[in-house]
Parts: structure tokens; C-alpha cells; sequence
């Protein structure tokens, strides 16, 4: 679904890719993971075209739109949905108003027609009665609810998490985890989840890759992720300071 292939990205004097090649197959969970700082964020866009490589191919469904015009760009992005860490709501709609935004931005549907969806994407998420709040009226765990409702409204087929338990108590944070692994099972997605949360990496993920100076570490299942012996990840997933990862 999802290829990259020997990305290298640097920003000023920076650099943060030297080299990343990684595969995101179709369907199932991947889970990005590493320190702060190691560009998994930027890896997402990535993969979404929001930014480009210095050098390297994506490709999104074997087409490198590394190389694709604007416009193509636009039709290959309609391929995604993207829960950032806040839920990037808008502070001056309403629920209803935030979750038709995209419908009415990149579809002609009726206002029925979007209602419907709207009442559908939000069951999806377990949300109900909350149409006319404003998201300072709700809690963190439900903005990003209704940030993943309007990030499904347009069927993506990949969904991409950018640190979606940031932030949030551990009751939460397992109702979010939750809620990725259902929403994956019941669309049959493609999700990608970039987290700093390793109990939720061992509950949700079906793959996990690890990011660390600009490469690829670790690539494997959570049961090849509890027993491997390299020594970046063990340090990683024990949360402790000595180690060869360098605390600065």
C-alpha cells in the first residue's frame, strides 16, 4: 500500500532521513516508533504528499508521487484521512459542522445526503447528542473522536495517526486505542500510528517499525518487538536513560 525507499529529508543544516526504506502493507496496523525528534511525524507527510523528499521515492499504490503533478497530488491525498494530535477542529463550528466540513468542501451531496453521513461517521466513533457543542465544550478523548469521524468521512483507505494518546489519562488513551483498532477492523483500512505509547503499541499494532538517526531499526510484529535483542530497542521499550541511545 504504503513504500518508501531510501527517503533521505533534511530541513536547514538538520538532517532527518539518511536513507529510510520501510513498507506499509495493505490492511492492518503499523506503528510507528522512536525517540523524539527522529521524524516520524514528518514520514507521514510523507506518505501523504504534504512534503517531498530530497531524495527518494513514496509510493502510494506503486505510483511515486514523488513525481506526480499538483493536481494529481490532490487525487492521490482524497486516498487518505489524518487524525492529527489535537484534532486541528475548528474552534468557530459546531460537531456537526466540523465533521460535514470535508463533504462540503469535495463533494456536491445534498444536505440530507451529508447528514446522513455525518450521523453514521460519528456512530462509528461512539459519539451521539453532541451535533451542536463546540469542541471547548467537550473533552480531549471526545474532540479526537470527532477529529477521526471527520477524517473518515471521505472512505479513505489509509489513515494516518499522528500521536493520537498524546495528551490524554490512561482511561482514555485505552478508549482511543480502542477506537483505532476498531474503526481498522470494521473499514478494513490501512492505518499507520505514529506513538510514544508502548502499551498501546503492544495492544493495537499488527507491525512495528523503528525509527532512529534517520534509519530504519526495527521492523517486526509486537511478538518479534517483546523478544528481539537489539539493544536500541530494548533500551527504547524500557524507558531508561543508559543505553546507546544518547539523551541530550
Amino acid at each position: 500500500m504504503i513504500k518508501l525507499v531510501d527517503i533521505y529529508k533534511s530541513f536547514g543544516a538538520h538532517d532527518i532521513h539518511k536513507g529510510v526504506s520501510l513498507e506499509i502493507k495493505k490492511g492492518g496496523i503499523t506503528v510507528l516508533i522512536g525517540p523524539s525528534g527522529t521524524g516520524k511525524s514528518v514520514l507521514l507527510k510523507l506518505m501523504m504528499g504534504l512534503l517531498k523528499p530530497d531524495s527518494g521515492s513514496v509510493l502510494i499504490d506503486g505510483e511515486d508521487i514523488t513525481l506526480s503533478s499538483y493536481n494529481r497530488l490532490l487525487e492521490i491525498r482524497k486516498k487518505f484521512g489524518f487524525l492529527f494530535q489535537n484534532a486541528a477542529l475548528f474552534d468557530s463550528m459546531t460537531v456537526y459542522e466540523n465533521v460535514a466540513f470535508p463533504l462540503r468542501e469535495h463533494t456536491d451531496y445534498d444536505n440530507a445526503k451529508i447528514a446522513g453521513i455525518v450521523e453514521h461517521k460519528l456512530s462509528v466513533v461512539g459519539l451521539s447528542d453532541v451535533n451542536d457543542k463546540f469542541p471547548s465544550e467537550l473533552s480531549g478523548g471526545m474532540r479526537k473522536r470527532v477529529g477521526l469521524a471527520r477524517s473518515l468521512t471521505l472512505e479513505p483507505d489509509i489513515m494516518l495517526y499522528d500521536e493520537p494518546t498524546t495528551g490524554l489519562d490512561p482511561i482514555m488513551t485505552d478508549v482511543v486505542d480502542d477506537l483505532i483498532y476498531d474503526t481498522q477492523h470494521k473499514l478494513n483500512i490501512t492505518s499507520v500510528v505514529v506513538s510514544h505509547d508502548i502499551k498501546s503499541v503492544f495492544k493495537i499494532a499488527d507491525n512495528v517499525i523503528m525509527i532512529y538517526q534517520g534509519k530504519v531499526i526495527f521492523c517486526g510484529s509486537t511478538k518479534e518487538l517483546g523478544i528481539t535483542r537489539n539493544e536500541y530497542v530494548v533500551q527504547f521499550l524500557s524507558g531508561v536513560k543508559d543505553g546507546p541511545i544518547k539523551v541530550y
